[in-house]
Parts: C-alpha cells; sequence; structure tokens
C-alpha cells in the first residue's frame, strides 16, 4: 500500500525549526488539522509578570543573574505582540484573563515539587527593590473587570477559578499568549483542549528563555491540541467578532 502525501501547508509552516523528514512524519501520522477560532473567545495571558519577563529587556543570561525565573529580552518582544491581542480583545469585548503565580508570602501557596525541579528553592522574588515578581507588567495592566488568578502550578487550570469563570461566561474558545511557551502556556493548553475549548496560541505573544523548547512546545500545541497562529491572525478574527456583534 503507498504512503499517503503529507500535507505541504503542515511542512511548510515549521520547516524554518525543524527536519522536514520529521514533520512529514507527523503529517503523514495524521496530525496538524486546524481547530479553527470558537465565536465566543477568552484570551488568557499566562505569566507576564515581573519575575518572568524582568523589569527592562535585558539580555537572557543578565535576565537571570537578575531574577533566574526570568526570559529577558525574548519576552520583552512579546510584550508589543500581547498589547495588540489586549487592544483588539477588549475592542471586541470578549473575557480578558491573566494569570500570576501565587506570591509564596500568601498563606495560600502550595509550591510542590517546584523546588524538586530546580535549585531555586522557593520562589522569593528576584526584582531586587521591585517586591513586584508576580504583578502583571505595567504596560499590559489589566483593565477594569479584567481578573488576574493566582496559581501554583503550571496549568491555569489547575487551582484555579479560571473552569468556572469560562463557563459563567459561555465561552467556547481560547486565545493564549505568554510564558513560557514550553511551561505554562503549553500545560494551559493542553488543559484548555482537555475541557473541550478550541485551542489557538499566538505565536509572537508567546515567549521561552531558550529556543529549542519554545519552538518543540509550539510544534507539539499546533499537531495535537490547537491552532498556532499568527497575532495578526488574531487580532483579525476579534475585529472580525467586532463587526458581526
Amino acid at each position: 500500500m503507498s504512503a499517503p502525501t503529507a500535507p505541504a501547508d503542515v511542512v511548510a509552516k515549521w520547516e524554518a525549526h525543524f527536519p522536514r523528514e520529521e514533520l512529514e512524519t507527523l503529517a503523514l501520522a495524521g496530525y496538524g488539522n486546524r481547530l479553527g477560532f470558537g465565536t465566543r473567545p477568552a484570551l488568557l495571558v499566562v505569566d507576564a509578570t515581573y519575575s518572568f519577563c524582568g523589569a527592562e529587556p535585558l539580555p537572557i543570561r543578565d535576565a537571570i543573574a537578575v531574577n533566574r525565573r526570568s526570559c529577558g529580552d525574548r519576552a520583552w518582544a512579546a510584550l508589543e505582540y500581547i498589547r495588540e491581542l489586549l487592544a483588539a480583545a477588549r475592542a471586541a469585548g470578549i473575557p480578558v484573563v491573566y494569570s500570576a503565580m501565587r506570591d509564596p508570602v500568601d498563606p495560600a501557596y502550595e509550591p510542590g515539587l517546584w523546588g524538586a525541579k530546580n535549585t531555586r528553592g522557593v520562589e522569593d522574588g528576584g526584582s531586587p527593590g521591585e517586591g513586584r515578581d508576580n504583578e502583571i507588567l505595567d504596560e499590559i495592566a489589566p483593565g477594569p473587570g479584567e481578573i488576574v488568578f493566582a496559581k501554583d502550578k503550571p496549568s491555569l487550570f489547575v487551582g484555579t477559578g479560571l473552569p468556572g469563570y469560562l463557563v459563567a461566561r459561555g465561552v467556547d474558545s481560547l486565545i493564549i499568549c505568554g510564558g513560557t511557551s514550553s511551561g505554562c502556556v503549553y500545560a494551559t493548553a493542553v488543559d484548555g483542549f482537555s475541557h473541550n475549548y478550541r485551542v489557538a496560541v499566538a505565536r509572537e505573544a508567546s515567549f521561552d528563555r531558550v529556543d529549542t523548547p519554545h519552538w518543540a512546545a509550539l510544534l507539539d500545541i499546533d499537531m495535537k491540541y490547537g491552532d498556532v497562529v499568527g497575532t495578526a491572525e488574531v487580532v483579525a478574527h476579534l475585529a472580525a467578532l467586532r463587526t458581526r456583534a
């Protein structure tokens, strides 16, 4: 029996970052279909805090010398695209949700096994003089009525009020951005898919410390759990929703 032909668009979309043969294998295995956008989306801005971004766009090694959770100038490059998404979401009147890691001084803080997988110990804040590690950057601060869920785990769905919040607002799809692509964005995308939401991750509005896990996580989401799309495509979709409304 002859092998099926790999969809050319699946290969073309990712061949700048992965071997063509591997992409063809994924396509031949049937991965990479588009889910498409829903009609009642929510925008999730994951962990765009001073801890993960830093107070200024430093090169990554300089950034982690200040705060070892920081993604440095990679995060700041993504912030420009996050601002575009926020403006489009607010104009369309869709729910906007932020997440931030729970502050260790919070009595509800439950670190679990975080300390077993890194040498940082308790996340005690690493922005000297700032004291704002787990706050959203001022440049993309929440607007009126926009909620920030504190979380202890990678996924925004775990141990937060997000599931009930989405149900109460009739949300049918998620647009996800923020960081890190291979950590909390990835975990939130998989859990969103597992809760039967259509998932879209805005490519340029997501960030990580280094390239390999960043692109690998985005590829895996795009193949199995959602659509990784350009920010401009998301903005156009939200503009169309606003027009129809």
